[in-house]
């Protein structure tokens, strides 16, 4: 029997490697981004592995819907022992007092980080609730969304709304009886273009961004393919969703 996994914003840094690494002869891995990585077909063929690339905005909310209602309409259950859906895709957003920030930037902040995965999720659970097939769900959070950072008002508060959405959402599956496993996971510093981006920032803007530069310059980065192996093998482990608001960097399991 094979896996079905959906991934969000696949095409680059964590992303890619989580796909990378879910490529398993006989599974189906399902990427959800705005520019598709061509690299990943020719490897998901040799690896005999099914790639289903949707080349999706996910600001655009209507047809992120319809993209993930199309791709479970069209696959057939029996053919899946296990399914998992991860939301990988964010944006740091606007930096600075939040009087300084545009409302398109807040926007397009809130529909990335919370609105697309939260949408995602409500029709991935409404059309697999007939499906045999265990069902795990994995956000990809920040150490941000459990603590105030000066400047980043808007990503803390949307990885905040998405930790809180994960865990109510765990607490409604265990009342009715739904067989979910979900969990809200903050994968550490990770090497990663959003990384560049928060190390060009003004300390004017971002206070903390000494603190990031040196972690850069002391190698204290996790590189996007550990990351991957570490939260697949969390995923992948009996003690996956037993917290549903969790860090990485505090667990403990077999993987």
């Amino acid at each position: 029997m094979a896996t079905l996994t959906i991934i969000t914003g696949a095409s680059k840094g964590l992303g890619k490697q989580l796909a990378l690494q879910c490529m398993k002869e006989g599974d189906t891995v399902a990427t959800i981004e705005r520019h598709p990585d061509t690299e990943l077909v020719g490897i998901a063929k040799e690896l005999g592995c099914e790639l289903i690339q949707l080349p999706v905005n996910l600001t655009d909310l209507n047809s992120t819907v319809s993209t993930v209602s199309w791709l479970i309409n069209q696959a057939s259950p029996e053919q899946f022992s296990s399914v998992r859906l991860i939301n990988n895709a964010g944006v740091l957003g606007p930096v600075g007092p939040i009087s300084e920030a545009s409302a398109p930037d807040i926007d397009h902040t809130i529909r990335i980080n919370f609105e697309a995965p939260v949408l995602i999720i409500q029709r991935f659970l409404e059309l697999t609730k007939n499906w045999k097939a265990p069902k795990r769900i994995m956000n990809i959070s920040s150490g941000a969304a459990r603590k105030d950072v000066p400047g980043w008002a808007m990503y803390c508060s949307t990885k905040a709304a998405l930790d809180r959405f994960s865990s109510t959402v765990s607490e409604d599956a265990k009342i009715h009886g739904i067989d979910l496993k979900i969990s809200s996971v903050a994968p550490g510093v990770v090497d990663t273009g959003m990384q560049e981006q928060i190390r060009s920032l003004s300390s004017e803007d971002f206070p903390q961004v000494e603190r990031f530069k040196t972690l850069k310059e002391e190698s204290k980065l996790t590189s996007p393919d550990k990351a991957a192996a570490k939260l697949l093998a969390y995923l992948d482990s009996p003690a996956f969703g037993q917290e549903t608001i969790t860090d990485i960097r505090n667990i403990s399991f077999e993987g």
